[in-house]
C-alpha cells in the first residue's frame, strides 16, 4: 500500500498542523524545504516522523536535516527524504495531519499544493525545469489528455469539484546551450475534498457550570488544515445569532454567568471570496447560579462497631463533573488525610477497620479546576464507633492455688456488644507465651497440674481486627507437703491461738514433714509431727483431722 493510503498517517489532529515551505510537495534534489509542526500550546515534547519503504523512522535525523524549534529544515534534499511525514507527541498519542514530500531526480517535476484542495478552492499546478531553466513551452495534462499548451509555467483550475479529481503530468520545452530539450513530469495525483465539518469542543466537559467558573469552546477542522478564520454562534431562546469580535480558533467565556447559558456552534472559512466549512455540532453550556451542595451518606447507616468498614460517599449533583473532594473531621476548614486505616480518593471515604478514634462530625467539600472553585460543605454526618468487647475476663476452677496433680480449668469470657455474635477468636497466654490459640473454644483443660504450670496467665479475644485482652490472672501449683504458718489476727493474738496448715497431703499418709521456722514468730517454738489442717486455742481440745497430729506445742503468752 502506498503510505498516503494508511489512514492512520493521514488522519489529523485538530491541534496539530505539520505544514511545508515552501508549500508544494515536489521539489528537486538539492533544495530546501522547511517542515513546520504547530501545536496549540506548544510543541514541546513534539517530533517529526517520516514514512518510507514500508517502515516509520525519525522525520528529522540525519546530517542534511537541522531542527530548530518547531521547525524541521531539509537542505540538499535526497531522494531518500521522500516520504510521509508528521509530527506527534512525546506519547505518540497525538499526531498531525500527514504531508507526502516527493524529491524528484528527474529534470521536469509538476508541483502540486502541500494542503488539501477543497471544492471551491482554485488549485494552481506548476511545470518547473530543474537547474531554473524557463519553459518556451508547457503542455498540461490529465489522464494523459492535454488541457492546456502555454508558454507559462502555471495551470490554474477556478472552483474546482470533486470532478478535478484525478493524474495531472506536464511536459516542457527548453533551450540549453543553443540546443532544445523537452521532458516529461512523473504523473501526481490531485484530490478533491469536500468542505469539511468543523469540530466544536468545550473545555473543561463538565456539562453544568456554576457562575464564576472558566470555560473554552475550541473550533477545528476535520483534518488540522491551516488557513481557516472562525465564525461563533450561540443559540437561546431569541434564536441564534453571530457572536462577534472573535475569528480565531478559541473562544474563552470568563467569568462564566447565567447569561452565557446556551448552545454554542462554529464555523470555518477560508479563500476569497470566502467559502464556509459545514457547521459543527451544538455544544451546550448551562450554568447555574452559586455555588452547589454536595449531598453526603453513609454507609452502614445503622451502629457501627470497632473493626467494621465505614464507607462515606460524597457526590455533587445535577450531572456535572470534574470535581475533586475534599473530607473534613470534627471543623470545617482543613481537610483531614489521616495515616491509619482511612482514605479519601475520589467521591468516597473508606474507615476500613473503624477505632473508637473515628468517632466524630464529617463533612465533604468538593473543588475543581485551575483556579479551583470549590463547592459549599455538605450536611454533617456523625459517626460513633461502639467498642466490640465491654469486657474479657479469665476465671480459674477450682481455683487460682492448686495442688500438684489436680485438675485444672482456665476459662474465657468475652461480653461482645455486635448482634449477631461475630466469630471470635480466643489465645491463652502464661508468661507471655501462646498456650492455647482456637476459634473453637474458650477453655483451656489442664488434666494434672505441675509446678511448670505455675504463672501469670492472660486470655485475648479478637474479631475482625479487634482485640481486648483480659487482666493477668495468678495460678500458683503447690507441692503435695508444704506448712506455712498463718500470721495471727488480733483476736487470735489475744487467745493465743497459732494456725498450722499443711496444704496437700492425701487422706491417710503418715508424713513428718518439716516446718519452715522462718514463719514462725521467735518466741513461738512449734514442733510437728504430721498434720493437715489443726486449729489451736488455750482451752481447746487438740483435735486431729485427717489421721494427723502434733506431738507438742507451745504457746506464746498473752
Amino acid at each position: 500500500m502506498h503510505p498516503g493510503g494508511d489512514s492512520r498517517l493521514t488522519e489529523g489532529h485538530s491541534q496539530a498542523v505539520l505544514t511545508l515551505q515552501p508549500a508544494w510537495s515536489q521539489i528537486f534534489i538539492g533544495e530546501t524545504v522547511t517542515l513546520s509542526c504547530e501545536v496549540e500550546g506548544g510543541s514541546d515534547g513534539w517530533r517529526f516522523k517520516q514514512y518510507r519503504a514500508g517502515r516509520e523512522e525519525a522525520g528529522c535525523s540525519d546530517q542534511y536535516r537541522s531542527r530548530y524549534g518547531d521547525s524541521c529544515t531539509i537542505s540538499k534534499a535526497r531522494h531518500s527524504h521522500s516520504g510521509v511525514y508528521w509530527c506527534e507527541s512525546a506519547s505518540g498519542q497525538e499526531r498531525s495531519n500527514a504531508v507526502n514530500l516527493t524529491v524528484s531526480y528527474g529534470r521536469v517535476i509538476l508541483q502540486t499544493p502541500s494542503q488539501p484542495v477543497f471544492e471551491g478552492d482554485t488549485l494552481t499546478m506548476r511545470c518547473l525545469i530543474r537547474d531554473g531553466y524557463k519553459a518556451t513551452r508547457v503542455i498540461f495534462y490529465k489522464y494523459n489528455r492535454e488541457l492546456q499548451s502555454r508558454a507559462g509555467k502555471e495551470l490554474s483550475v477556478d472552483h474546482v469539484s470533486k470532478s478535478d479529481e484525478g493524474f495531472y503530468k506536464c511536459k516542457a520545452w527548453w533551450w540549453w546551450d543553443s540546443s532544445p530539450y523537452s521532458g516529461d513530469s512523473a504523473e501526481v495525483r490531485v484530490s478533491v475534498r469536500e468542505l469539511p465539518k468543523a469540530v466544536l469542543t468545550s473545555s473543561p466537559q463538565w456539562g453544568e457550570l456554576y457562575t464564576g467558573e472558566t470555560v473554552t469552546l475550541s473550533c477545528g477542522v476535520e483534518g488540522g488544515f491551516t488557513g481557516w478564520e472562525y465564525l461563533w454562534y450561540k443559540s437561546s431562546q431569541g434564536g441564534t445569532v453571530q457572536i462577534r469580535g472573535t475569528t480565531g480558533a478559541r473562544y474563552t467565556l470568563s467569568p462564566v454567568t447565567q447569561s452565557h447559558s446556551g448552545q454554542y456552534q462554529c464555523e470555518a472559512q477560508r479563500g476569497d471570496p470566502p467559502r464556509s466549512s459545514q457547521r459543527s455540532d451544538p455544544v451546550t453550556l448551562t450554568v447555574s447560579e452559586g455555588r452547589p451542595k454536595p449531598a453526603l451518606t453513609r454507609e452502614p447507616a445503622g451502629e457501627i462497631f470497632e473493626g467494621d468498614t465505614v464507607t462515606l460517599s460524597c457526590v455533587v449533583e445535577g450531572g456535572s463533573g470534574g470535581w475533586r473532594y475534599l473530607w473534613y473531621k470534627d471543623r470545617q476548614g482543613a481537610p483531614v488525610y489521616q495515616p491509619d486505616s482511612s482514605s479519601g480518593t475520589g467521591a468516597g471515604y473508606t474507615i476500613s477497620a473503624a477505632a473508637l478514634s473515628h468517632s466524630g462530625e464529617y463533612w465533604c467539600g468538593a473543588g475543581r479546576g485551575r483556579n479551583t472553585s470549590y463547592s459549599q460543605y455538605s450536611h454533617p454526618i456523625w459517626v460513633n464507633v461502639t467498642a466490640l468487647f465491654s469486657r474479657v475476663t479469665l476465671t480459674a476452677s477450682p481455683g487460682a492455688t492448686v495442688k500438684e496433680g489436680e485438675a485444672l480449668n482456665l476459662t474465657c469470657e468475652a461480653a461482645v456488644n455486635k448482634t449477631p455474635r461475630p466469630e471470635l477468636h480466643y489465645t491463652i497466654v502464661r508468661d507471655g507465651e501462646p498456650v492455647t490459640n482456637s476459634t473453637d473454644s474458650a477453655l483451656y483443660s489442664i488434666a494434672s497440674t505441675e509446678k511448670s504450670h505455675t504463672g501469670s496467665y492472660t486470655c485475648a479475644v479478637e474479631s475482625q481486627g479487634v482485640k481486648k485482652s483480659s487482666q493477668e490472672l495468678h495460678i500458683e501449683v503447690q507441692s503435695k507437703n508444704s506448712l506455712y504458718i498463718s500470721p495471727l489476727s488480733p483476736a487470735e493474738q489475744r487467745n493465743s491461738a497459732l494456725q498450722i496448715r499443711l496444704l496437700h497431703s492425701p487422706r491417710g499418709e503418715q508424713s513428718s514433714p518439716d516446718l519452715d521456722r522462718s514463719l514462725l514468730n521467735p518466741d513461738q517454738n512449734v514442733t510437728v509431727t504430721s498434720c493437715t489442717l489443726l486449729s489451736l486455742s488455750r482451752n481447746q481440745k487438740i483435735t486431729p483431722v485427717l489421721q494427723t497430729t502434733v506431738t507438742s506445742f507451745i504457746q506464746s503468752s498473752t
